[in-house]
């Protein structure tokens, strides 16, 4: 292993920090909850066109700010550093 993959590796828990600040147990499950936020707002919007309002913009628009807080910023950091130290 080159000194820089064992270097990642022993830095990445410095990276793994965006579930211990969520309700979120595992990465698994928040896979699943930004699936379901997208269905959501997919079947908002479908429902928008076909004249059916059973959600308001406003709804929607506090689905995505919540999906936005979802994304594990720091993770997906290490996950680039993974990757370019493959080259």
């Amino acid at each position: 292993m080159k000194r820089k993959e064992i270097d990642l590796l022993e830095n990445s828990k410095d990276y793994f920090t965006s579930l211990s600040k969520m309700d979120i147990e595992s990465y698994k499950e928040l896979g699943f909850t930004l699936q379901s936020i997208i269905r959501i707002c997919q079947s908002a919007i479908l429902a928008k066109e076909k004249n059916v309002h059973l959600y308001t913009d406003l709804d929607i628009y506090n689905l995505l700010s919540l999906m936005k807080k979802l994304i594990p910023d720091s993770e997906l950091e290490f996950l680039d550093e993974v990757y370019s130290s493959r080259n």
